[in-house]
């Protein structure tokens, strides 16, 4: 009789035991920064129609990126992620008698964007507030809200800035010297941007995606077609970014018409 009550006891000790260690097991897999993956980065083209639909994932895959400063002084970075969680029932083991809620659907709320600004980072000469925004982007990271939804196992895609104006506008001043220095018409220099995805699931639990690494080139006019085309086939989603705009068009779309060439 004592053995049995003995056993008894020791059993509702180890249960309990269990379902304290239950949840942290649980949430371990959840703080886990591979429960959120970013694969790659998705072309933002005129077959997608310049936007991102719910559920979309990438049908074309950027491995680097172009940026224009003669036309534009940003670059938008779309990066196709995972939900890497498995759905609560299969974690859980629950049937559909004592269901509880899906909590590993996440809301991908932000992104942190780090940039390596390569032969551009800033130099004694350079002004205090060029160093405090190369600071901000090489050290402190930028953070950026986004908006995305997306179910256990299922893929989606943000829309990160991933070079805001303010950086933008200090390349192009850095562009600029390098091209009166070098007499280099087309010059071309390598940044590279990190970008980490900060999601949630519907318990609150935050999560935090791999780095994902995006070399960008920046150039000087190369986005431009240099002939004149009579009716332009396609237009880039951004102008300055990853695609060519017709030349008849630079002077109306360029940051600096002065750049644009004379068409032919």
């Amino acid at each position: 009789m004592n053995g049995t009550l003995l056993r008894a006891g020791w059993g509702r000790v180890a249960i309990g035991g269990l379902l304290i260690l239950l949840p942290a097991m649980m949430s371990c897999a959840k703080e886990n920064p591979q429960a959120l993956f970013i694969f790659d980065a998705m072309a933002m083209t005129n077959q997608t129609q310049c936007s991102v639909t719910a559920g979309q994932s990438g049908q074309m895959i950027r491995p680097y990126g172009v940026l224009d400063l003669a036309v534009t002084n940003q670059y938008w970075l779309y990066p196709r992620f995972q939900n890497m969680l498995e759905p609560s029932t299969r974690v859980t083991g629950q049937s559909g008698s004592n269901l509880s809620p899906e909590t590993h659907f996440l809301s991908v709320q932000g992104a942190r964007v780090f940039v390596d600004m390569g032969e551009f980072q800033p130099v004694n000469s350079d002004t205090n507030r060029v160093k405090q925004i190369a600071s901000q982007y090489m050290v402190e990271g930028v953070h950026s809200f986004v908006a995305a939804g997306v179910e256990p196992g299922e893929q989606g895609v943000v829309a990160v800035q991933a070079i805001r104006p303010d950086l933008g506008n200090i390349f192009d001043t850095k562009m600029q010297a390098l091209v009166k220095k070098s007499g280099v018409t087309a010059p071309a220099v390598w940044v590279t941007v990190y970008v980490t995805l900060e999601a949630q699931t519907q318990d609150r639990y935050v999560i935090h995606s791999n780095e994902f690494a995006f070399p960008v080139q920046l150039c000087w006019g190369c986005l431009v077609l240099p002939f004149f085309e009579q009716t332009p086939q396609n237009w880039p989603c951004y102008p300055g970014q990853d695609e060519a705009i017709p030349c008849a068009a630079c002077p109306k779309m360029a940051a600096h018409p002065e750049a644009c060439p004379n068409c032919y």
